[in-house]
């Protein structure tokens, strides 16, 4: 807007000041689907194995509780916390700066929430054998993408974080959960090869490491929104 000579100033700081909040509020609300994601997944997967009589903890996989009755209840829950976790994901694209480790890191994240999504569609054959139907392969695979990239994508952001400031106090603890990450994912992946009942129990430690990194990288995400 323009008035005898020059721009209007009220207006080009009213401008400003509305460019700013819409570029807050696209940054608090993938910050904020990263928040909800953990406990959403954990929340359903309890309810899941409430209404799922016999079922062990300990010795059962997370899978198994998305086929037989009340399946939909995790179905839903891989469908809802997959695509919590992408759109988190997508707003950090915009937050860190750094153009290579990071941008890496990031497409991994993308890449198991995308994988987390679609993994209701497949669901595995009763106790999740290595091979079976079609359905029991695909989600197979899909697992296989999921674990692999949401154990890794934390150390790979890690070092890409070096270079900003804001979240550089991050980069140590992202490096270590990664490191975490990957060394759980190898003992899960054994007990799944061999004869253990302590399956469930690795599993659920394993993602416990990813999910609490998701969790507190986007409470920072909001800080760096708000401030």
């Amino acid at each position: 807007m323009y008035f005898e000579g020059g721009f209007n100033k009220d207006s080009s700081a009213e401008y400003a000041l509305d460019l700013d909040h819409e570029l807050n509020i696209r940054a608090t609300i993938p910050a904020v689907c990263g928040i909800i994601a953990p406990p959403f997944m954990v929340v359903l997967w309890a309810i899941a194995s409430f209404l799922r009589p016999g079922y062990n903890q300990l010795a059962q996989k997370g899978s198994e509780l998305g086929t037989r009755p009340n399946s939909i209840i995790m179905n839903l829950n891989f469908a809802i916390t997959g695509t919590l976790i992408i759109v988190f994901a997508l707003g950090l694209i915009g937050q860190i700066r750094d153009r290579n480790w990071s941008k890496i890191g990031i497409t991994l994240l993308i890449v198991c929430g995308v994988g987390e999504a679609i993994t209701g569609a497949f669901p595995c054959n009763p106790g999740c054998p290595a091979t079976g139907s079609f359905s029991q392969n695909a989600h197979l695979g899909i697992a296989v993408i999921f674990f692999s990239s949401i154990a890794i994508a934390p150390l790979i952001i890690g070092i890409g974080l070096k270079q900003d400031q804001f979240w550089k106090p991050y980069r140590t603890y992202s490096i270590v959960s990664g490191l975490a990450g990957m060394a759980l994912f190898v003992a899960f992946s054994i007990a799944l090869l061999s004869p253990l009942q302590s399956v469930g129990l690795l599993e659920r430690l394993f993602l416990a490491v990813p999910f609490l990194w998701i969790e507190l990288m986007a409470v920072h995400a909001i800080r760096h929104s708000l401030f």
